[in-house]
This record gives C-alpha cells, structure tokens and sequence, in this order.
C-alpha cells in the first residue's frame, strides 16, 4: 500500500550495450513483477495500454518496467530492431535487481516478439500478447494469452483497465 509521500512511479535507468535507455518503474511487492515490452514504434512505453497496465498491477502490488528501445523516446542510440531483444533483457534484468527473480513479461504490437523472445531466453513460464502484428509470434514452451481486439474496436480503448487486470491477473496466477 502507497504510504503519504511514497509514489508508486519513479523513472529508471537503464543500462544496455552502452547505451542508457528511459524507462518508469512502479512500485509492487508482490510477485511477479511485470517486464512491459513496448511497440516499436515512436509511441514505445507511453502507449495507453503499457501505462494502464503499469498501474493496474500497482495497484494490486506488482512491481513493473516499462522502457524505451534505443533512439527513442529519451534513451540513448539510434533506433535499431536487431537490438529490442537486447534492450528487453536489459530491462529485465534491471526489473529483477530492483523487484525480485520472478517475474513476467506483456508485449504490445511490435513489442509482442520482443517479449516472446524475452520469456524463451530469461525462461520466464508466461507472457502476454496484446493485439500483436500480424500473426502472434510462435511460442514454444513459453504459456501464452493473447488479447484481440477487433479492427478498429472502440470497446477495446474502453476497456483498456479490464483488458490490464485481466493481463495482470493471468500473469499473476499460480500453476
């Protein structure tokens, strides 16, 4: 629970490769934290959706990362797709020195096989996609749920806090 002068926010830094990327943590203690791997396009971590879900699970005591690629946003570097991974497991990594080993990892679009590519190298057992683009990436091993919404669905906007419990609570379950 938030105490008087606490803030459940706070930006992080993130070192990877080199280069320094922007990311907002939330506060959480209970398990697991959540890595939210962003599309890749300029929106990145200030997607509704990727804020919505941070503080979803904040609200019921899960820590989450939330991140900016290289080149954008204010991380440092040029934008280059052959290193989101990389960036990602920065982001974990810095996730699990600052909240704990376990852990879960959601993507958003672009961002959704970043975070199937994440969870098969870190060995995280779940990941969540959200409207991923084109077909939802392979999974193997790695326990999916993907969310869909409808082309062009304003139900989806809507919803977004049902959709961000709905992520959360997934991630969160034991089994």
């Amino acid at each position: 629970m938030v105490q008087p002068g606490q803030y459940l926010e706070r930006p992080a830094l993130i070192e990877a490769g080199g280069a320094t990327l922007e990311g907002l943590f939330h506060r959480g203690d209970r398990p697991p934290a959540v890595l939210l791997c962003p599309p890749l396009d300029a929106e990145g971590m200030d997607a509704p959706l990727l804020a919505e879900v941070a503080w979803v699970g904040a609200r019921a005591g899960h820590a989450s990362l939330r991140f900016q690629h290289r080149g954008r946003g204010a991380s440092q570097g040029a934008f280059d797709p052959a290193v989101t991974v990389d960036d990602a497991l920065s982001a974990l990594a810095h996730l699990r020195e600052t909240a704990g080993p376990l852990a879960g990892v959601l993507g958003l679009r672009g961002g959704c096989a970043t975070a199937i590519e994440v969870a098969r190298r870190a060995g995280l057992r779940r990941a969540v996609l959200v409207a991923p683009d084109g077909d939802a990436p392979a999974a193997g091993t790695v326990e999916t749920l993907v969310i869909l919404p409808g082309e062009g669905d304003p139900s989806f906007q809507e919803g977004l806090s049902r959709a961000a419990r709905d992520a959360v609570a997934w991630l969160s379950r034991r089994g």
